[in-house]
């Protein structure tokens, strides 16, 4: 990563008092990690300098990471603490500014030097609902996919400072200072390349060991493509700081929820394929979700293991019923969830918008309506397939 994007992004940190960090809305595991990584970093000054810090993922944090120290610190939804902003256009200085208390109000009273000419068109007014003066996205290709958060807040998103922090070719560089390194294998590598600016001494084993946690959730144990050896000489340097290795592979590795194996192996039981253009496709029952114990929440985890073992797939997606219908209905919505391969990736808002797609954690999703799921499947064949090279 060019140094002069770090040397930006620790100065914007520098002089904010108060900041704001976030996941998107499905956020990736690795996100999560590198986000408690990056809180315990800034915590120990925001304490000193009596800041605001907020870790903000609009999801609960799974089971899966809240062995991690600092987890507990991560809230689905930021503080609000609305600020009056008042722009007069005015290079007088103020004089004096005097309250007033009103039945049901306050009245603010500001005085200029005699002599100053001021009218209602020099000045504007505005309402500002979150009190940071920065921002760190993490693991978002987009502001979107901040959900809820973006779409509340838009306001503070296009007029505060943002550092967007990410490791995927597909990220839109919708940041002030973007810490994109395409070269990196997870969010959390390029994580601790900014802890490291912001702190050049050893990291604490607390640090460590969230970032290793999310090296191994980005990379899927080191078993990815885009596992670099820039991923491994890290991992090594952090279990140097004493990251707690074992509880990683423990709470990580090991702990896969059945119900996830389910749906995988549901997945690549009806997978089809196209070798010639490199696109895959399968389709999921309402009975897979029952007889697995999944929901649609766990999709993205199963698609992701899918596409963790297709080697250079140009585009892979997953059709499911969106809520079973009524026999008599003719008809029904069916969900398309679309992961984009290295190919493509660079398309992906073009291919976004021509599907009229909504992004999702690094997929695409859109909605069919047919009358069967085999119809559906057609349908989305036909859509993505015009897609492909």
């Amino acid at each position: 990563m060019a140094l002069s994007e770090l040397k930006q992004a620790t100065s914007v940190l520098g002089r904010a008092h108060d900041v704001l960090l976030a996941v998107p809305e499905k956020a990736s595991s690795d996100a999560l990690a590198s986000l408690v990584a990056l809180y315990l970093a800034l915590a120990d000054r925001a304490s000193r300098a009596g800041a605001t810090l907020a870790a903000i993922s609009p999801s609960h944090l799974p089971r899966t990471l809240q062995f991690l120290a600092g987890s507990s610190q991560i809230k689905v939804a930021p503080t609000e603490q609305p600020e009056i902003i008042l722009d007069i256009a005015s290079a007088a200085p103020i004089k004096h500014i005097r309250p007033e208390e009103l039945q049901g109000g306050t009245r603010l009273h500001i005085s200029l030097p005699a002599g100053e000419v001021i009218t209602k068109d020099k000045l504007e007014t505005s309402v500002r609902l979150l009190p940071y003066d920065a921002a760190v996205i993490i693991g978002a290709l987009d502001l979107e996919e901040l959900g809820s958060l973006f779409a509340q807040h838009t306001d503070f998103f296009y007029s505060t400072p943002i550092i967007n922090l990410d490791h995927r070719a597909a990220n839109e560089h919708f940041g002030t200072i973007n810490l994109v390194d395409i070269t990196a294998g997870s969010s959390a590598e390029v994580t601790y390349d900014l802890i490291n600016a912001l702190n050049p001494e050893r990291l604490p084993p607390n640090i460590a060991t969230a970032l290793y946690a999310g090296i191994v959730a980005g990379t899927d144990s080191f078993q990815r493509p885009s596992t670099t050896p820039r991923s491994f000489q890290v991992a090594a340097q952090l279990i140097e700081a004493e990251a707690d290795r074992e509880a990683v592979i423990q709470h990580l590795v090991k702990t896969k929820p059945l119900r996830i194996i389910k749906l995988t192996g549901a997945i690549y039981a009806r997978l089809r394929y196209e070798e010639s253009v490199g696109l895959y496709w399968t389709i999921l029952e309402p009975t897979d979700f029952q007889e697995s114990g999944a929901t649609s929440n766990d999709v993205p985890q199963a698609m992701h293991e899918l596409a963790s073992n297709i080697a250079g797939f140009t585009a892979a997606f997953l059709i499911y019923e969106t809520q079973p219908a009524a026999p008599q209905d003719s008809h029904r919505r069916y969900v398309v969830y679309l992961l984009l391969g290295k190919g493509l990736s660079s398309r992906r808002r073009e291919i976004q918008e021509l599907l009229a797609a909504t992004g999702q954690n690094g997929a695409l999703t859109f909605t069919v309506t047919a009358p069967s799921i085999e119809a559906a499947e057609q349908q989305a064949h036909e859509h993505v397939r015009q897609m492909l090279p």
